[in-house]
């Protein structure tokens, strides 16, 4: 009885880190796909058709070249 309780529980065991290694697999993969599409992101990509972030460029750049009152 004690061997078939100890092969149960072997078991189960096994089926626990499957499931974790099926998990981690899974994170690898969705990370390595984040980490593709942050690498291709650029300030254009996010900035394009954003109103709010053109004003902002645009009022930065207005910003800067206005010239210097002292």
């Amino acid at each position: 009885r004690k061997f078939n309780e100890a092969i149960d529980g072997i078991d189960k065991t096994i089926g626990q880190l499957q499931k974790i290694k099926e998990a981690l697999i899974s994170s690898d993969r969705n990370l390595r796909l984040a980490n593709d599409k942050a690498q291709g992101l650029t300030i254009r990509k996010l900035t394009l058709k954003n109103p709010t972030m053109k004003a902002a460029f645009e009022a930065a750049r207005e910003e800067n070249e206005a010239p210097a009152d002292e």
